[in-house]
C-alpha cells in the first residue's frame, strides 16, 4: 500500500474554483504538481484564509498563498 506523500491544507474551509475538482482540506495526492495547481485555484470561505501544500513525510510546506478577497462565484 503506497502512502500519497502531499497534503492540501487550510485552517479555513476550502472552496474548489476549477470546475469538476472537489479539493478539501486534507485532501492528499501522489503528484507535488498537481497538489500545487490545486492549492494555487483554491480559495477560502471566508476569504483570506492561507492555503498550503505540505510533503508529509517531512512536514515542509511547499506551497503557500492566502486567498483572495474577491467575490465567492459558485
Amino acid at each position: 500500500m503506497t502512502t500519497l506523500p502531499y497534503k492540501i491544507e487550510s485552517s479555513s474551509p476550502i472552496v474548489a474554483s476549477l470546475p469538476r475538482t472537489n479539493v478539501r482540506d486534507g485532501a492528499r495526492l501522489a503528484s507535488r504538481e498537481l497538489a500545487v495547481s490545486l492549492a494555487a485555484k483554491s480559495i477560502t470561505d471566508p476569504p483570506g484564509g492561507v492555503v498550503r501544500v505540505v510533503h508529509v513525510p517531512t512536514g515542509e510546506v511547499l506551497f503557500s498563498k492566502v486567498s483572495g478577497w474577491g467575490e465567492l462565484n459558485e
